[in-house]
């Protein structure tokens, strides 16, 4: 099996958006979706990566530059078929192995847990905005500033 990461070009997107259809779409129709993605600011302004598994673009995830040293990771998501075989896991790895910052944040909609066996710590709870998501940083040495967390990305 080649497990490549793999930095999403224009005709990617359509298949990366459908790939959290079924977690986002929040009862729109697939193209009223495909096109709330399509002109999206969030996911325009940010880098496309994905885990193409012996040729299939099976896992996804955006990139932002939040400062010059922080990025924040969002939107990971896998192809129904192909849930459950770790992708999502390796994507995040592999996004960490490219050292594109000093930190990494991201806000987990999931249970913490699956972010937690890759190394991520959550924010203290006293410090969490959202009911829905809670922020994790990484890696565990990161000085957290309380009073300059990124907002939701």
């Amino acid at each position: 099996m080649v497990e490549t990461l793999v930095k999403a070009v224009a005709d990617d997107l359509d298949s990366i958006y459908a790939m959290g259809y079924d977690v986002w779409g929040e009862g729109s129709s697939y193209s009223d979706y495909l096109e709330e993605c399509r002109t999206s600011v969030k996911y325009q302004s940010g880098t496309w990566y994905v885990l193409n598994v012996d040729g299939e673009n099976v896992s996804s995830c955006i990139v932002y530059q939040l400062t010059n040293n922080a990025i924040g990771i969002g939107s990971l998501a896998t192809k129904d078929d192909k849930r459950g075989f770790g992708f999502g896991s390796l994507l995040v790895k592999k996004i960490l192995s490219e050292n594109l910052g000093k930190s990494y944040f991201l806000w987990s909609d999931i249970d913490p847990n699956f972010y937690k066996k890759i190394g991520f710590v959550l924010i203290d709870s006293k410090l969490q905005p959202y009911d829905d998501s809670q922020l994790m940083y990484y890696p565990a040495s990161t000085v957290i500033d309380d009073k300059n967390l990124p907002s939701y990305f």
